[in-house]
């Protein structure tokens, strides 16, 4: 622009700062997979569906898709499909659970016992039956299978990152979390991208994410007071049966304003033994117990950790 008022000429251009580097923050959070991603047996006939399905025809169509659906799955969703269910008229025949164990937390996996609707773990679909609708689902348990007369089937929990996005650019996902990998700042790959919620892994309740997002929120906030930091990212490693670490990595770091001050780790299956956290050889943590799949597991995560060569969750596991 040039300067108004009286004179000759027009005047030089004003000099114009560059705007400063914008950050982007990835929260997508997770969906359910289809039907056809669980590479379930027998039929495809109409009523095998997601809860997502179930509650998006029943809220907004007024679509009751089954009268007595056997459910699939005993996450704390599973629990919340089974409530709508029951609101709705519609009474499930049983719920069914793969792990020997159902998922949601003590005394959550009574409820389907208090609703009167038996709950089966250690179980398997071995087939659907049915033509143009479910009429049965078979099961097996240790080679013996049963079937169940039903006119449903709905399929709960197993979410997954919505981090389609992620997949097709450079920041990648991170194979363990199907989400993108971050640090103790929330920064992905890319320190303009930060990602925060169930992007990151699945699932975790909605007030855990909204917390989470606030810090990582906080930690955007800081970073655009800052030039952008460039130190590569050091991966955190863990052994088997831990399933995932967040955060993934670390970066040396003299922002003050940490999204994470806690690693999340979830283990695979159930194991008992001793967890270590160890940095460049040294065990600067350690836990004994019991551990659960699809259990948060919080771990303190040093200051000093970020300028750790090598970051590891060791687990010794005993009988």
């Amino acid at each position: 622009p040039t300067p108004r008022g009286g004179g000759g000429g027009g005047g030089a251009p004003h000099p114009t700062q560059p705007p400063p580097p914008r950050r982007v923050r990835a929260g997508r959070g997770a969906r359910p997979p289809p039907p056809a991603a669980r590479l379930l047996p027998g039929d495809r006939p109409q009523g095998v569906i997601t809860t997502g399905t179930l509650q998006a025809g029943l809220a907004f169509h007024r679509l009751r898709p089954f009268r007595r659906p056997v459910i699939l799955g005993t996450e704390l969703v599973s629990l919340s499909a089974l409530l709508t269910c029951l609101t709705h008229g519609i009474r499930p025949v049983t719920m069914i659970e793969t792990a020997p164990a159902p998922l949601a937390r003590w005394p959550f996996r009574l409820f389907p016992r208090l609703m009167g609707v038996p709950l089966l773990c250690g179980v398997e679909v071995s087939d659907i039956q049915g033509a143009p609708g479910v009429e049965s689902v078979t099961i097996s348990k240790n080679g013996t299978q049963r079937t169940l007369p039903c006119d449903g089937l709905l399929l709960t929990g197993r979410f997954t990152p919505e981090s389609a996005l992620c997949l097709q650019s450079d920041l990648g996902v991170d194979p363990a979390t199907s989400g993108p990998a971050i640090d103790q700042y929330g920064r992905t790959h890319d320190p303009l991208v930060f990602a925060g919620g169930n992007i990151l892994r699945a699932i975790e309740t909605g007030g855990w994410a909204f917390r989470e997002g606030r810090a990582i929120g906080a930690a955007v906030a800081d970073d655009l007071r800052h030039s952008p930091e460039t130190a590569p990212p050091v991966p955190v490693t863990f052994d088997a049966p831990l399933r995932l670490v967040v955060p993934s990595m670390l970066r040396d770091s003299t922002r003050q304003q940490r999204a994470f001050s806690s690693f999340q780790l979830r283990f695979d299956r159930a194991a008992r033994g001793v967890l270590r956290l160890i940095l460049d050889g040294e065990e600067v943590w350690r836990k004994h117990g019991t551990w659960l799949p699809e259990r948060r597991v919080l771990v303190p995560l040093p200051v000093r950790a970020a300028q750790a060569a090598r970051v590891h969750f060791h687990f010794e596991e005993q009988n």
